[in-house]
């Protein structure tokens, strides 16, 4: 057992909501914080630990230093002792350029450039042949046919894309005779040479000679060796219709003669122009528009001119075509023939992180090469070793690392880490099993094991229950969310937690653990008591039927989703269940639903029936809410118009000539100009953090007095958008179309959030349910239109979800599908991916992809109820979902 001497401890916390804690960690242990949404857990480990551990190293650098690094806020503590060096590996979606991939960001691309630069064969692109070394004599032979159009101009390299003034290149020069260099692409004297920028890369060659037609063959010959001499094997000229030729005694094809550069690293890279493909300038692929449904117009427009409003609605959007020129690989040609082992660089990228770490290892070098790959290879292995370990082994190593998850961009910052092998620092991790199957969570776990058996403390933000019995030290904050949280429910050894009856009472102020709770009462599936009967196999109606789903590892695949009931898709983390979903099923009907034929959708499906039954399609992806203090709870769900709509109508608004958009923050004339509406006021001060303080105008309600003045059951606007969701559902309880939204809002949990709360200061899962809130009020609407409309029962939507329960405590989850439920009793269809197990088990209907990932995965493995599924044997959800079934 290791000894936990040494602990953190903090004393009177209150950031946030944290109700003035004390509480002490136990160093160089797996310490997990959980608790409700919103009952501190990100708080306490971020905004205290993270942030006070980053702010005192900031503290030991110079002030200098300080003002190029943004400094985090001191947080309301009374004092914080034993803490270690810290870092945060967070749930963040990666907001990386559009040519950051899994290979750049892991830095496996940087040592695979290497490899190739340093071991790789040029190949001709036009002859397809290895090239050779070249004599003098050709060489002066393509110099002399250069000759016949006229005086060329023999140039030799010594600055490649350098950085620096590069004036002792100059006075070099110039000592040397050279009196003429050819910069950057200009010609410029040697003499009086101005330093050029120093952080920009420059190319500087010399101008050797200007050689006329009629020169003899040995002066040819020795102003050649003396360029390639200068130039390290490496010449140029200029030829008379301003043409640049390579001249290279290494490099050369014997079948046509073209020389090549000598191999740079910088030719693999698609972020340099010496790599990049010139059409796509290392992107790999174009973008083009098309028309598009501006959905969010028609969403605004009344119901009876909704169907018109959407044809007419249309907008830009614009979709990426594959690059012709380099077929999507972003290279150059030149670069794209260099080959190791018969493999280019683009091919060995277009590989999964599992199958591009076998082909390494295969990899066998002998003589020179043997000595420099040896360093070289055991970097990539590692780097490839450690995604597989924490769950990334499906990746393809040239995917967008802007098309990854945010777990998958956190644990991709954890396999990072775990090849630095420090020691003595303390790690804060943000729900690192995101996106994981029940069997990749074992791997994981055990990585993060490792992290702190090397002498590290691990602490964790989870409600995963797997990785709470792995853990050394639990701290269960609540007992609420919001105001109703930020107290140390229980505190202490895993193994009580799992024994509610010794837990009660144990927090710093006596309140019920709501993790202890949930543990001594789980959910038993169904919760309803039965499922849904599904419809005949055979029957015409009832099914959505898709034959032939092909998109990306999907194996031609026949799929049948039941109508009307909750489907879950299944299977381990890139097996092809979001390929199924966004790939195949939300495109073919969504094209379907517009009668319109895509060659897009046909290539990846062979027929779709049943869309008929379906009035609409709905996907509630995970991407934020909003970036600025601006956006809110209440601004995305659009609750906030018709609370607008409401104070506009009060007698004292109209006596004033006021109109709704007088109660809008975002404009002039109703907002507190002081602070724009913001209700705070930002300070920034040299050598400190960036601030924020109430502006003292508005009393951070946001609004002018005048505005202020108008109230609406004795509140004002500024007052309704500070309640919370739970006291706002009760004081609009008399207005349906308000109260309809707040309500669903507050039964996914979500009532302890301000109407007015800026999105920036949402968790991923809170954005999420927001989202899915707005996503479901809009197809209830529809509904409701269609009903109108057709003088009969409305069609089924069709929502489709992606892991709703990321952020979500066990309480939240049964809660989460309860909303489910409800929504396909009002007759809609829900299909969710799914690794939640609580909720799996909850299913209709199971779709279960794999068996494996990649490759190896996109087959239609298992499908039924989910006690259908549980007796599969091929499934490797199976044995989890057996367990959650016996719960």
């Amino acid at each position: 057992k290791r000894k936990t001497e040494n602990s953190i401890q903090i004393l009177g916390a209150r950031e946030h909501n944290l109700k003035n804690i004390d509480i002490e960690i136990p160093r160089d242990e797996l310490v997990v914080i959980t608790g409700l949404s919103g009952s501190g857990k990100s708080t306490l480990a971020f905004d205290i630990l993270f942030a006070e551990g980053q702010r005192r190293f900031l503290d030991s650098m110079s002030t200098y230093a300080r003002q190029f690094v943004e400094q985090m806020e001191k947080p309301e503590i009374d004092a914080i002792s034993g803490l270690p060096p810290t870092v945060a590996i967070e749930q963040r979606i990666s907001r990386g350029g559009g040519k950051s991939t899994v290979a750049t960001v892991t830095e496996v691309y940087h040592f695979l450039r290497l490899l190739w630069a340093k071991t790789g064969t040029q190949h001709c692109p036009k002859c397809n042949v290895a090239v050779e070394k070249q004599s003098l004599t050709h060489i002066a032979a393509t110099v002399r046919a250069a000759l016949k159009r006229g005086p060329v101009q023999l140039l030799a390299p010594v600055i490649k894309a350098r950085k620096g003034f590069h004036t002792d290149v100059a006075v070099w020069a110039e000592k040397q005779g050279f009196a003429m260099l050819f910069v950057d692409g200009q010609f410029k004297p040697s003499a009086n040479f101005k330093k050029l920028e120093r952080f920009k890369e420059h190319s500087i060659d010399v101008v050797v000679a200007v050689i006329e037609p009629g020169v003899g063959v040995k002066a040819l010959q020795e102003l050649i060796e003396k360029a390639l001499h200068i130039g390290k094997g490496t010449a140029r000229i200029l030829d008379a219709s301003k043409h640049f030729q390579v001249l290279s005694s290494e490099m050369s094809c014997p079948t046509c003669g073209e020389a090549f550069e000598e191999l740079d690293p910088r030719l693999f890279s698609y972020n340099s122009p010496h790599g990049w493909c010139s059409e796509c300038r290392g992107y790999g692929f174009h973008t083009r528009a098309v028309a598009a449904l501006d959905t969010q117009h028609a969403d605004s427009v009344q119901a009876a001119e909704l169907e018109e409003e959407m044809r007419m609605s249309r907008v830009e959007e614009t979709e990426k075509v594959p690059c012709a020129a380099c077929d999507g690989a972003r290279l150059n040609e030149t670069a794209r023939h260099v080959l190791v082992h018969g493999l280019g660089i683009e091919h060995l990228a277009d590989l999964s992180v599992g199958h591009a770490r076998a082909v390494i290892e295969d990899f066998d070098f002998s003589g020179s090469q043997k000595l420099i790959a040896r360093d070289i290879l055991p970097e990539i292995s590692q780097r490839l070793r450690f995604m597989e370990e924490v769950g990334l082994g499906y990746l393809q190593l040239d995917r967008a690392a802007t098309t990854l998850s945010g777990g998958e961009s956190q644990r991709i910052r954890l396999a990072a880490q775990l090849g630095s092998n420090l020691t003595g620092v303390l790690y804060v991790l943000d729900e690192p099993t995101i996106g994981l199957h029940p069997r990749d969570n074992e791997k994981l776990l055990d990585t993060l094991a490792a992290l702190r058996d090397h002498g590290n403390s691990v602490i964790i933000v989870e409600h995963d229950e797997e990785t709470m019995r792995r853990a050394n030290h639990v701290i269960d904050l609540g007992p609420g969310a919001g105001k109703f949280g930020g107290e140390v429910t229980y505190a202490g050894k895993t193994e009580a937690l799992f024994r509610p009856s010794t837990v009660k009472g144990q927090g710093s102020t006596g309140g019920e653990s709501p993790t202890a709770l949930a543990l001594g009462d789980p959910i038993r599936h169904p919760m309803r008591g039965e499922r849904r009967k599904l419809p005949g196999k055979t029957a015409k109606t009832g099914w959505l039927v898709l034959k032939g789903a092909s998109a990306n590892n999907l194996k031609n695949i026949d799929v049948r989703i039941p109508v009307g009931r909750l489907t879950g898709i299944t299977g381990i983390s890139g097996s092809g269940k979001s390929s199924l979903m966004r790939g195949v099923l939300k495109p073919a009907v969504e094209a379907a639903l517009a009668k319109k034929k895509d060659k897009a959708v046909a290539s990846n499906l062979n027929s779709l029936v049943g869309v008929e039954q379906f009035a609409a399609v709905y996907e509630v992806d995970q991407s934020p809410i909003g970036k600025t203090s601006r956006s809110t709870p209440a601004t995305y769900v659009k609750v906030f118009d018709e609370i607008r709509k409401l104070f506009a109508v009060v007698p004292e608004a109209r006596i004033r000539g006021y109109t709704s958009s007088r109660f809008s923050f975002n404009n002039e004339g109703g907002r507190c100009e002081t602070c724009g509406g913001n209700g705070l006021i930002k300070l920034e001060m040299n050598f400190l953090p960036t601030g924020y303080v109430e502006c003292e105008n508005c009393a951070g309600l946001r609004y002018n007095a005048a505005t202020l003045e108008i109230e609406y059951n004795d509140r004002n606007i500024g007052q309704v958008m500070a309640m919370t969701i739970e006291e706002a559902t009760d004081f609009f309880s008399s207005h349906p179309k308000i109260f309809r939204t707040l309500k669903l809002l507050r039964d996914t949990g979500l009532g302890y959030l301000q109407l007015g709360q800026p999105s920036p200061t949402l968790s991923g899962g809170e954005a999420q349910r927001i989202k899915l809130v707005t996503q479901l009020t809009k197809g209830v609407a529809r509904a409701q239109h269609a009903r109108l409309r057709q003088n009969r029962t409305p069609l089924s939507n069709l929502y489709l979800i992606e892991e709703p329960t990321i952020g979500l405590h066990m309480a939240d989850v049964r809660k989460l599908l309860e909303v489910l439920h409800a929504l396909v009793d009002d007759g809609h269809t829900v299909v969710v991916i799914e690794h939640n197990l609580d909720l799996i088990a909850e299913a209709d209907y199971l779709l279960d992809i794999g068996p494996e990932a990649g490759a190896e995965g996109g087959q239609l493995v298992a499908t039924g109820t989910p006690e259908d599924v549980a007796k599969s044997k091929a499934s490797r959800t199976a044995p989890f979902l057996r367990r959650a079934l016996r719960k």
